[in-house]
């Protein structure tokens, strides 16, 4: 018999995001990633990954085994608490307070956006605005990398800045909600298991 657990590719993500920041504390920026990918066991790129789960031929009883069972692929609970994710574009959006008042006010927050070589000073009114309606903190992470095919782990909706900030807050992300706009928003949400509010 041949098992195989079957891990959808934002799952796949997720783990390698883990793995990186167990290994290092950190996410590396895209030039020390493909450094590292190159040299280290179980570190990919993003393209990388996504070729690699492409090309993967599952095992199939025509290969002589007698039975391949496929095993659904399910994350371990995590301790935490409730964190809210928050698109930077959802502040822009008529429906957002109303949507960010289906979260935990005293939450932590994250205020994340991609902006090609932007910085987490960009944010500074929209942190200044959610600071203003929640009680709990506000912090702002930023992608800064360029557009194209992705060299990062933190453009969303790649999982890299939530993972960060939910082991920075000891949040779960599957007890969290995500406030957003856009399919990358929910796509994310997906990925981490977390609720999906769209700032409509």
């Amino acid at each position: 018999m041949r098992r195989r657990v079957d891990t959808a590719l934002a799952q796949a993500q997720v783990n390698l995001v883990e793995r990186l920041l167990d290994r290092r504390g950190s996410l590396p920026d895209p030039d020390e990633l493909k450094s590292l990918a190159r040299r280290e066991q179980g570190v990919m790129t993003p393209t990388s990954q996504m070729r690699a789960l492409r090309e993967l031929e599952p095992p199939d009883a025509d290969e002589g085994f007698a039975v391949v069972e496929r095993v659904p692929f399910e994350r371990a609970p995590r301790e935490g608490r409730t964190g809210v994710l928050v698109g930077a574009a959802a502040l822009r959006s008529p429906g957002w307070t109303s949507a960010i008042g289906q979260a935990a006010a005293d939450a932590p927050h994250l205020l994340f956006d991609w902006q090609p070589d932007g910085s987490p000073d960009s944010l500074a009114e929209e942190a200044a605005l959610l600071s203003d309606t929640v009680r709990g903190s506000v912090e702002v992470a930023v992608c800064p990398h360029r557009g194209g095919a992705p060299t990062c782990w933190c453009r969303p909706p790649l999982p890299g800045l939530a993972l960060v900030f939910a082991r920075a807050h000891d949040v779960d992300p599957a007890r969290s909600v995500l406030v957003g706009t856009s399919t990358a928003h929910r796509t994310l949400a997906i990925a981490l298991g977390s609720r999906y509010v769209p700032a409509t």
